[in-house]
């Protein structure tokens, strides 16, 4: 019989945590796309990243709802987008790639340099507007308990500089 040795994992920061799971999540979603791309047609490729867009934002909502106690106005959607893409999605916020606007009873969401446009969705045969407006920031915004509607006004596959957004509730 041998003796075995016992390894000890090393301590990961909360920063290294995020940063690896955001790696994993961003493979996940580039293997998914490069196995449909390959095995599905064009149409059935979007359906998949639709259904993926849309259970990240609720999956992500769910926490992030309860983490910073969001309730169901237009201010509060806005903030929600904005966590979204700089907490689940990496944004880093400091350098001010994304931004909300209040006005009255309506929002502007302004995506300036989207990550995962520029690695990933623009690479597919896909409409990442059609992905972000009427399936991942629904799924998103559905855990604020009210209907929202969410228009494109500009975005990078039309060949917009931004992509930018309008949030009002129904």
């Amino acid at each position: 019989m041998f003796e075995l040795e016992k390894v000890v994992c090393p301590v990961m920061s909360v920063d290294d945590k995020y940063r690896t799971l955001y790696a994993a999540l961003m493979g996940v979603f580039k293997e998914i796309a490069e196995y449909a791309g390959k095995n599905l047609s064009d149409k059935n490729l979007q359906d998949l990243v639709n259904a993926a867009l849309h259970g990240a934002g609720v999956s992500a909502g769910i926490r992030l709802v309860k983490v910073y106690q969001l309730k169901p106005t237009i201010e509060d959607a806005l903030k929600l987008l904005i966590l979204f893409h700089n907490e689940a999605l990496a944004y880093l916020p400091k350098m001010k790639q994304i931004y909300g606007e209040l006005e009255k009873k309506e929002g502007k969401l302004v995506v300036k340099n989207d990550p995962w446009y520029k690695w990933y969705f623009k690479h597919l045969p896909i409409n990442c507007e059609e992905g972000c407006s009427c399936y991942g920031f629904p799924g998103l915004l559905s855990v604020l308990g009210e209907d929202f509607k969410i228009e494109t006004i500009k975005s990078k596959p039309r060949g917009d500089d931004i992509c930018s957004f309008r949030i009002t509730k129904r």
